[in-house]
């Protein structure tokens, strides 16, 4: 049996486990992308230092997203920073908590002299540094779900600061009574689809963009906090979290797979500066 990884070396020697995946010395995995320093050029596959603090592979819930907290750091899309390993800057493009890989977090940065790469490296907070965070959002989009109103943390509260609250939890039918959708979330276009052909739901959404154009017309500039709840946050808070934020980014393509570019057009050339925040929707399913 073959059980040489997809993205092995062929100079990449060195101890493997069972599944033929080469080791750390301490017996973790070396990361499994090619490498994204040296594109595979002369590396052995160490591109870049153990995550500081490695977890087991099949983690789950509120560990898991604490991990991928931790990982990430005080890093943000937008933001700059110095990582300590290689002594270079970069800017940070994406930050994905649910990528279509073997791991349950990845981060898409542009180095300096251009490259853009994506791996799964921890920030190690005693040789990485921020450089700049992005600018302060205009606009905060924050999906969240009643039944963890009791949550601990920075958005704990969000309700009571809301400049627009959407209560998505009675008018509209909740994906979770369908025993086929129960354990997916907004990540799965399953879900996406069924949530926004709900009747009536591309209408509140319309009607909420038109909302936050009026307070960005306003004398008084102040950013806005836009909260979407439904019961558990994981269906249709989260989707209509997403296609607000794909509106309101001015995102007209984005925007369009939701059926609302004209929506999206609204706010075409305005480079609003747009933050969208999950509470719960990585939270464990709710027995109810």
């Amino acid at each position: 049996m073959n059980t040489e990884p997809e993205n092995a070396m062929a100079y990449d020697a060195g101890p493997r486990d069972a599944e033929g995946w080469k080791l750390h010395a301490d017996g973790t995995r070396v990361h499994r992308y090619t490498c994204t320093i040296h594109d595979g050029e002369g590396c052995d596959g160490h591109c870049g230092p153990t995550p500081a603090d490695p977890v087991e592979e099949t983690v789950d819930g509120d560990e898991d997203a604490d991990w991928i907290v931790n990982q990430v750091g005080p890093r943000k899309v937008g933001g700059r920073y110095y990582n300590g390993y290689w002594g270079q800057e970069y800017e940070v493009l994406k930050i994905d908590d649910n990528p279509d890989s073997w791991g349950p977090w990845e981060i898409t940065v542009r180095w300096d002299d251009g490259r853009e790469t994506t791996h799964c490296t921890g920030w190690d907070p005693k040789r990485d540094r921020v450089i700049a965070q992005p600018p302060q959002p205009d606009v905060t989009i924050v999906s969240i779900g009643r039944l963890h109103n009791g949550v601990e943390g920075e958005y704990a509260d969000v309700l009571q600061r809301a400049t627009i609250a959407l209560d998505l939890s009675r008018n509209f039918r909740d994906p979770h009574v369908r025993a086929d959708l129960r354990q997916l979330t907004a990540h799965d276009q399953v879900v996406r689809d069924t949530v926004m052909d709900t009747p009536g739901v591309r209408e509140v959404l319309a009607a909420t963009a038109l909302q936050v154009l009026g307070y960005l017309a306003g004398p008084t500039a102040a950013p806005l906090t836009v909260v979407t709840q439904c019961a558990g946050g994981r269906h249709r808070a989260a989707t209509t979290a997403m296609a607000l934020r794909a509106v309101v980014a001015g995102d007209v393509e984005q925007a369009a797979a939701y059926g609302l570019a004209d929506a999206a057009a609204q706010f075409a050339g305005r480079d609003l500066v747009v933050e969208l925040v999950h509470r719960d929707l990585d939270k464990d399913v709710v027995a109810r």
